[in-house]
């Protein structure tokens, strides 16, 4: 099988956007693109067609949306390639090869399983179209035969243009018959509670040194305590992304940017300070998170191990390191990409390799708590119920909820609504679902906490040991009273 290489370069790219006239001459206002993607042919000439198109569509996208659709444009760049075809020369029989391709294709290591499913496949054909339509607009004469549109019109490509109406907002969008069927129209649901368990507990096993395989420890043979405070780090910081996720349902692109400086006096600020992303500002704004006393010990619990860290790459004379929170253990900022090819790697080692489980699933797990606890303060207020609450109502919750998640603006999150209910007749009742979530949550990440301390104990007396775990139980058990539920 031969090598795929990337066929896209990214590159931080400022255009002349207009001009703008003002009493005291002109000036050029320019368009700050970070992160352009630029596709070149499988030969390495540039394919300036998509290239236009990315551009084009830059300003009304945010976050890494803009690569992503070039991900999706390459799989056409490659096939026209393949097959000698130009975008204006593509009929409904390219598509349906192309379609059938990509809908067939196997891993390179597993015959038996292919490398994207129904809707994946679905979304790269729809980016293809909206491609090739803005190509017909912007590049094609009117006398020219129609490339893509409506059947009446004799297009090369025919395809139907529909609407959707969903609570009253109306979107367009486009069908062909290379279409293939949808995996499934359900949204992800939010993480459970005992795949975070498992991933906790692998986390765990894999800062264990003994349990590493030999080629791993061989590295480290002649230097063990740095091998070991790298373990550490390594550890505590894979623990405490998933607290943040589970905590503040940040994106994964707001976590990797989030600064040290931001969070040095964290117990008396009681703030998270979160840069938003998905929005069309030059530069990115941050949002403050409210948070608790005992949260802002998690968080400098994790500081203290960072800055241990840091002393041991400063005596192996790595270079110094920027002011991003997470590092990798080179002591470099972590990317986003790296985070998430990480916690893909542990949920395979946990047995989750045939299950759809990703970073995202923290998010709505979040977000989806949250509505429930905002639904039960708003009914506690009203006394309404469900069968009286209103769109207007709803709004109100969700709009309250968007300034904890970053959301410009609420209607992106109205399918929250139904998995908060959802989640509410799973739990038999709102209080109990609130305070089981924040129980779980605190109760294992403690539980936790002890047994590293255990194991860092190893040496020393049974007394000093039975001391500890009483001192750390009470501990625990004192900050998760209020959290459980009256009688238990």
């Amino acid at each position: 099988m031969k090598t795929r290489f990337q066929l896209f370069t990214c590159y931080n790219i400022e255009l002349p956007d207009s001009i703008l006239n003002t009493s005291n001459g002109s000036r050029v206002l320019c368009q700050k693109v970070p992160s352009f993607p630029f596709i070149r042919w499988p030969n390495g000439r540039p394919c300036e067609l998509v290239n236009m198109y990315l551009l084009a569509i830059a300003h009304q996208i945010t976050g890494d949306t803009l690569k992503t659709y070039a991900s999706q444009l390459t799989h056409l760049v490659r096939y026209c390639a393949r097959n000698e075809v130009s975008f204006f020369d593509l009929t409904d029989s390219h598509f349906l090869e192309l379609s059938h391709h990509l809908l067939n294709e196997k891993m390179p290591f597993s015959s038996n399983r292919q490398i994207r499913n129904g809707t994946t496949v679905k979304n790269i054909l729809v980016r293809s179209f909206m491609f090739l339509i803005w190509f017909q607009e912007s590049c094609l004469l009117t006398t020219d035969q129609r490339l893509i549109d409506e059947r009446p019109k004799s297009p090369k490509i025919a395809v139907k243009f529909k609407t959707n109406h969903y609570r009253r907002k109306k979107s367009n969008y486009v069908t062909h018959i290379s279409f293939p069927e949808e995996v499934s129209k359900l949204l992800k649901r939010p993480i459970a509670r005992s795949v975070i368990e498992d991933v906790e507990d692998m986390i765990e096993k894999l800062a264990d040194a003994s349990k590493l395989n030999e080629p791993t420890s061989r590295r480290y043979k002649f230097d063990p305590e740095f091998y070991y405070s790298q373990l550490n780090y390594i550890r505590a910081r894979r623990r405490f992304m998933i607290w943040l996720f589970c905590r503040t349902g940040m994106r994964p692109s707001e976590m990797v940017e989030l600064e040290l400086s931001d969070h040095i006096d964290v117990s008396n600020t009681l703030r998270l300070v979160i840069p938003t992303k998905k929005r069309r500002k030059s530069k990115i704004p941050k949002r403050a998170f409210p948070i608790t006393l005992k949260d802002s010990q998690v968080i400098e619990r994790y500081l203290i191990v960072r800055k241990k860290y840091l002393k041991a790459l400063h005596a192996k004379e790595y270079p110094m390191v920027s002011d991003a929170l997470f590092l990798t253990a080179k002591g470099a900022p972590l990317k986003k990409s790296s985070l998430e090819k990480d916690f893909s790697r542990i949920v395979k080692l946990c047995g989750y390799g045939d299950t759809q489980i990703c970073v995202s699933m923290f998010r709505h797990r979040f977000i989806t708590y949250e509505v429930i606890a905002h639904l039960k303060e708003f009914m506690v207020g009203s006394g309404k119920t469900r069968q009286v609450m209103t769109d207007s109502d709803y709004r109100s919750i969700l709009r309250r909820v968007a300034t904890k998640t970053g959301h410009g603006c609420e209607d992106s999150l109205w399918h929250y609504i139904d998995l908060a209910w959802g989640e509410l007749n799973v739990w038999g009742g709102i209080d109990a679902a609130i305070q089981r979530y924040h129980a779980a949550d605190h109760l294992f990440s403690d539980l936790l906490d002890l047994k590293s301390s255990l194991s860092d104990l190893a040496c020393r007396s049974d007394t000093d040991v039975i001391e500890l775990v009483a001192r750390k139980l009470t501990e625990i058990l004192s900050s998760a009273k209020p959290l459980l539920p009256v009688g238990h």
